[in-house]
Formats: structure tokens, C-alpha cells, sequence
């Protein structure tokens, strides 16, 4: 735990910033210049890598490999069995638009970081693996774009609703994990996506040209679970993260 909260201060620290337009088309996050490198092939660390996902490929039920296929989506709608029934994109159009603009940011800045490392995925290592799906050609393994979406969706959403930040985190967690039962991802990979999506939504967070978009997004979303436009100061202490 401590080791991860030093990785994610330091990557804080040295992030780089977003363009200033905020245009994910010419946003710059390099995560090949702030994330620690994969396992390196044949270590220690690699090897309890595919241990993992091939311990997760013998145990996966029927249902966890149906869960897991659904949560192959990118949509911040995934998450609406956390935040409450009946959300829709129809409904939700500014949380829709804002949260499209940052997956568009989320996937140019871990196709960099994918192009970088070369990592290969899973079934690549180990004819032993069997994927439940068959990934694009020449898609590398780290950091896995899904967790990346993931965390950088569940950081903005906790910060737009507080009053559910435990629900989403945990959310977050099984949707990242459900990569590793897929077949598609190593342990590290989703740990990777977990830093990257943080570091990305802070970068959001922290640019004035985001804003705006961010700030209709959150009204929007709170309006519609019937919150109040400001959470209460008094939230129940376990609900942090």
C-alpha cells in the first residue's frame, strides 16, 4: 500500500499537462514517462503473473465470464448499477459528452504507453491461456486501456458524487479485475491502469478547460439521482476512500 501511494505521489509530481485547450485530440498525458516498466520476461514477477490469470481462467464461473464480457464496454453506464436505476445515456446527455471526451483521452495516452512497452498480452506468453475473446492485432498488454477507463471514470465520479465514493471504487475494482478474467490482462497491467487512471483524472480535475464540461456533467448526474447540487460536509466517514 505504501509503495503504491509513493508510485501515484510521484507520478502526480511529475505528470504531464494537458494542452491547453483541454482538446483530447491534443492532450499530452506520457504515461510511458511516469509509470514503472512491466515485469520484465522470465522474472519472478512475471511468472506470478500468468500464475494469476491462469489461476483466475480454472476458477471463472459462468457468470463471472458473462460479467466480465458485458464490462468489455467502455461507458461511464457501466457503473450506473452503483449509482442507481434507469440512468441512460438518453437522459444524461452532458454526463454522456464529458465522460466520451475523456475516454478519447483516456485510449491516445495508453496507446502511446502500449506502443512504447510492447508488452505482450496474456495468450501471448502462454499457450496455456485461453482469452474469452479474441483482442485487435498488434494491442499490447500495458497498461490495460479498460482499468485505465476505469479509474480515471470511477476518481470523476467519486468526485462529482461523494456520497458514493465507496460503491464506485469497488465498482471500479471488479470492472478492472474482470480483465484478468478475460484472459486479456495481466495483474500488473490492471495495477498500471489503476495509477494511469488516476493521474489522468487528476490532470482533468486540475485544467480550467475541462471545467465547465465537468461541472454540467456533475449538476447533471446529481439532479437526476435527486441530490442536492452541493454534498453535505457531515458524510458518513465510511464511505471514504
Amino acid at each position: 500500500m505504501k509503495r503504491c501511494a509513493l508510485l501515484l505521489s510521484m507520478l502526480l509530481i511529475g505528470q504531464t499537462a494537458l494542452a491547453d485547450d483541454g482538446d483530447a485530440s491534443h492532450a499530452t498525458v506520457e504515461l510511458s514517462n511516469l509509470l514503472p516498466p512491466p515485469p520484465a520476461a522470465g522474472s519472478t514477477a512475471a511468472q506470478h503473473d500468468l500464475e494469476v490469470v491462469l489461476a483466475m481462467q480454472q476458477t471463472r464461473t459462468d457468470a463471472e465470464a458473462a460479467a466480465a464480457k458485458a464490462d468489455a464496454e467502455r461507458s461511464v453506464f457501466r457503473f450506473t448499477d452503483t449509482l442507481g436505476p434507469g440512468l441512460q445515456a438518453k437522459m444524461l446527455p452532458k454526463t454522456a459528452a464529458f465522460f466520451a471526451r475523456t475516454t478519447a483521452l483516456d485510449k491516445q495516452a495508453v496507446k502511446e504507453a502500449k506502443t512504447f512497452w510492447h508488452h505482450p498480452r496474456p495468450a501471448e506468453v502462454s499457450d496455456q491461456v485461453h482469452p474469452l475473446a479474441k483482442e485487435k492485432a498488434n494491442d499490447w498488454s500495458y497498461p490495460s486501456g479498460h482499468a485505465t477507463f476505469g479509474y480515471t471514470t470511477a476518481v470523476l465520479l467519486a468526485n462529482m458524487l461523494p456520497e458514493k465514493r465507496a460503491a464506485i471504487f469497488a465498482r471500479a475494482d471488479e470492472y478492472a479485475e474482470h480483465r484478468i478474467v478475460m484472459g486479456a490482462h495481466f495483474p500488473t497491467d490492471i495495477e498500471a491502469g489503476r495509477l494511469a487512471g488516476t493521474v489522468i483524472a487528476a490532470d482533468i480535475m486540475q485544467d480550467a478547460s475541462w471545467r465547465q464540461d465537468y461541472e454540467a456533467a456533475r449538476l447533471e448526474l446529481r439532479h437526476a439521482l435527486g441530490l442536492p447540487d452541493h454534498p453535505s460536509q457531515t458524510m458518513d466517514g465510511g464511505d471514504a476512500r
